[in-house]
This record gives C-alpha cells, structure tokens and sequence, in this order.
C-alpha cells in the first residue's frame, strides 16, 4: 500500500512538472516570444548620437493623413524616409571599407586599430577581445553591412501605414520597434494583459530608421538574413531587398505572410530603383 501511493504521489509530482515546463507550449505564445525577442530595444550607439547632433535634420515631416491623392503619399513618403536609409548605409560603408583594409594583416594591428574595432563590435553586439584574428574580423564585417533601401521602404510603409499610423505620428516609430522600460513609448491599444512592452518614442524618423538597421544587423533573430547577405557578397552578386527579405520570419508574428506582404510591397512599388543610386550597389 505504501508502495502504491508513493508511486502515485511522484506521478503527480511528474505530471507538475511536466505541465510547467509545457512541451507542447501554444504556437502563438512561443511566435509572440520570437516576436518579442526579435523586436529587442536597440539604443542609439555614442557614435550615432554624436552623429545625430552634428548633422541635424533639415526636412519637415509631411503630414502624411493629409495627402489624400494615393500616389502622392507614397511619394512623399519614399522621398522622406530613403535619405535617411542611404546616409545610415553610407556610414557603414565606411566602416566595413576601413575594417576590410586589416582583414588581411590583423597580427599588424595598431592600438588605434583594436580600439576601434573594439568599439564596433561592442556597438554590433559582439565580445570584446584584448587581440583580434581575422575570423573575429569576419564575425563584425558579417554584421557591418547595409540594409537595401527597398527593404527599409517596403517595412516602413507596411508597419506605419505609409507614415499614418499612431506610432510614427506621436512617436516617430516607422517600424513598430518595441522598448521594454516603463515611459519609453507608447502603449498599443491591443496589448495584451501582462504584455509590459511599448512602441518606442524616437526624437525623427531618422533615428527611427537607424534603430531598424541596427536591430537586423545584430538582432539573432535575423542570423538567417546576415548570412544570406554575406552570401551575396561573396558571389560577387548584388545585395538586394528581395533576397534579405526571407529572412524577415521573425519580425512579425505571421511569419512566411508576413514575408510574402513585403516582397508584394518591393514588387509592386517597384522599390527596387532606390537602391541604383546607392553606393557600393545597395
């Protein structure tokens, strides 16, 4: 008898902790996690709030709801937003030029040099070493590289509605990026009780446009759409929206639709043609 309900209790104790570690966790719950994990808050980098002060805004924002003719918004909101695209891109690219002049010699590396690169792959999300190898040059230059202002387009106009939506309104946030501290943004309206994330509130458009940038290019969520840009490069072949854009699965909750809107949205815009006067192919 004592046998029989020791067994029982440690089946019980099993099925607790079965049910609490959940195997079979809710496919909607682990795609808000993935979700969630992929939107993480990236905060300017010192360089770029230096960068920010020094070189301010000329543009007025255009009032995007009041530009009732469609073609007219889509417009205007494609001659506001790709400047910014093209000048974050043509920072990085100055960056990733000087980096691959000491991809060849890292055993000759200055003092200035590592403290330079020290700095990058602090601001890329990477381990600071004392002394760095060409394959911890490689591992930086993965990640130092543009995003297509095709892309940026296409998601700015799908998560903003084209500059209409509250978040870019009130809070310059044309790509719905979340930030997880209390006052930092904007509460959605539909978050779900318990949810403790905000729709980050951006000084302009601009450092909204950076943040999204930086977020693909060090977020793990988006390994896949890194990889797939250095595999370009390597075949010499142009780095495009089309292509970054599958690996874009975890940016959204509907995952492979959620894709398939962003290539519809290249496609149909014809986006794709900001990118030919980008420098180094973009």
């Amino acid at each position: 008898m004592e046998k029989k309900i020791l067994w029982g209790i440690t089946a019980i104790l099993i099925l607790v902790l079965w049910i609490k570690t959940n195997p079979f966790q809710d496919e909607d719950e682990k795609t808000k996690k993935e979700t969630s994990s992929a939107q993480a808050e990236y905060d300017a980098t010192e360089d770029e709030k230096s960068y920010f002060e020094s070189h301010p805004i000329q543009t007025q924002t255009p009032d995007f709801q009041e530009i009732s003719d469609v073609k007219a918004r889509k417009k205007a909101f494609f001659e506001y937003l790709s400047p910014f695209a093209k000048e974050k891109n043509a920072l990085i690219l100055e960056d990733r030029k000087r980096l691959d002049a000491l991809m060849d010699k890292p055993e000759k590396l200055s003092t200035q040099d590592i403290e330079w690169i020290s700095k990058l792959r602090k601001d890329n999300k990477l381990k600071v070493l004392e002394t760095y190898s060409r394959k911890d040059l490689q591992a930086l230059m993965l990640r130092l590289d543009i995003i297509p202002t095709s892309l940026v387009l296409a998601q700015a106009a799908n998560e903003s509605a084209w500059g209409t939506s509250r978040f870019a309104t009130e809070g310059n946030n044309y790509f719905g990026q979340w930030c997880f501290r209390k006052g930092c943004g904007l509460v959605p309206e539909s978050r779900s009780s318990g949810a403790d994330h905000e729709v980050r509130k951006f000084h302009d458009a601009r450092e909204s446009v950076f943040a999204y940038i930086d977020n693909l290019n060090t977020n793990a969520a988006y390994k896949t759409l890194r990889q797939t840009r250095a595999d370009l490069r390597q075949r010499g072949k142009v780095v495009t929206g089309l292509a970054l854009a599958q690996g874009l699965q975890h940016y959204s909750q509907r995952g492979q639709a959620y894709v398939q809107e962003i290539i519809s949205l290249i496609n149909y815009n014809k986006l794709w043609r900001f990118n030919r006067v980008q420098a180094n192919n973009e």
